[in-house]
């Protein structure tokens, strides 16, 4: 293994003359898929809150059912693109889109009890699951088989902006759909924006599955390649659970306005440092640029903990989302150069989920903290735990000298 990060030149020569198009017709397709998602987040609690008339445990458990399937499908999405090709897992998650839009479609008209419904809505979250955890592990070996490996950050870096931007647009439009048609318009959406999608990647040549060099690896040994790089992301996901979940409710337990501001900055620095930093794991070293974006978080996060004002608060949201950003693509990256490309798929979702556990994990116990310390500590603890994800990268750096 290489002990240096390809140079912009070999990148240059590794990529298809026509990279920067394929990149952008992979991302709008990503971006498609996911806004069903970004839509469904900002309506599936207000249906099964004020249309079912279910309380908060149960609002909670409807909106986390889905990201409990993407974690428990990870391994699956990767092994269906490493054995069936790319394109393959890529079409199949896409059709977990619209059966989960159907889903939803009967959700809205179906004359039955809220337990039914319920039911029904939950098959639809979980289809999601499966179609999210399928799209986006299938996109980002598609995207890289078809470009190179050496462009692997910059197909995460795009990737990752549509999924975050998608996210961002699909909330105000869900519930303006949702204001004007109940759950028919989100539902009616969901199944036809994967075909939009289909329809702007579908002449893109397939990537073959790679069945040489001794075929897929076990998993035990993928779990070894991606144990440290993906320790570090979850150190990274911890920062980034605890901001999303606990900014809001800081800024109204501290009487500041400009609550919502707090997670547009974050989000906002997020995106812009993906679009403009997007090469620079590539030019400056992956490894290295994990290990400043964790410090960067840190810092962001520990500006929010002790915080005087409204102000000096959203600074620091948007300074960890700029540290945050990176750090997937940077530490992907070497996940790609460990992994042989007949596992590379199952390498990938391995390590993404390493994020999606953290994220999950940390709301709990982030608020098992806030009860007695108050929302402060969070934010302390995240710094604390985006510090000993830049000790992981340094372990990583060490054993590749």
């Amino acid at each position: 293994m290489s002990s240096s990060a390809a140079s912009p030149a070999q990148a240059a020569a590794a990529a298809p003359a026509n990279a920067t198009a394929l990149l952008v017709r992979f991302s709008l397709n990503v971006f498609l898929a996911c806004l069903t998602i970004g839509m469904s987040l900002s309506v599936v609690p207000l249906f099964v809150h004020d249309t079912l008339g279910y309380h908060n445990i149960v609002v909670g458990f409807a909106v986390g059912i889905q990201s409990l399937a993407t974690v428990l499908t990870r391994k699956f999405a990767g092994r269906t693109a490493d054995q069936r090709g790319a394109r393959v897992a890529l079409k199949r998650g896409l059709l977990f889109v619209v059966l989960s839009g159907i889903a939803l479609l009967a959700t809205s008209l179906l004359v039955l009890p809220a337990g039914p419904r319920l039911g029904v809505l939950t098959a639809a979250r979980l289809l999601l699951g499966v179609g999210e955890s399928l799209v986006i592990t299938g996109t980002l070996t598609y995207a890289i088989g078809s470009l190179g490996a050496p462009q692997s950050g910059r197909v995460m870096s795009w990737t990752g902006a549509a999924i975050f931007g998608a996210l961002a647009v699909g909330a105000p439009v869900g519930l303006t759909l949702y204001g004007s048609t109940s759950l028919v318009g989100v539902a009616v959406a969901t199944c036809l924006l994967p075909f939009i999608g289909w329809c702007v990647i579908a002449r893109i040549p397939a990537v073959a599955p790679a069945h040489h060099a001794g075929g897929a690896l076990p998993y035990s040994q993928v779990l070894r390649i991606v144990f440290l790089p993906g320790l570090a992301l979850a150190m990274q996901g911890v920062g980034f659970a605890v901001v999303g979940a606990f900014v809001v409710l800081f800024f109204d337990s501290a009487r500041w306005s400009r609550a919502a501001l707090a997670l547009s900055a974050f989000g906002l620095a997020f995106v812009l440092m993906r679009l403009i930093g997007g090469r620079w794991p590539e030019r400056f070293g992956n490894l290295r640029v994990a290990q400043i974006s964790m410090i960067v978080e840190a810092l962001g996060l520990l500006l929010v903990w002790q915080a005087p004002g409204a102000g000096v608060a959203l600074v620091g949201t948007a300074l960890a989302g700029a540290g945050a950003s990176l750090i997937f693509p940077s530490l992907g990256i070497e996940v790609v150069k460990r992994a042989p490309a007949a596992s590379r798929g199952t390498s990938l979702g391995t390590y993404a989920a390493f994020q999606d556990i953290a994220i999950l994990l940390t709301g709990p116990l982030a608020g098992a903290v806030a009860n007695p310390f108050g929302y402060r500590a969070v934010f302390l603890c995240g710094a604390v735990a985006a510090v000993l994800g830049a000790v992981v990268v340094v372990t990583l750096r060490a054993r590749r000298r």
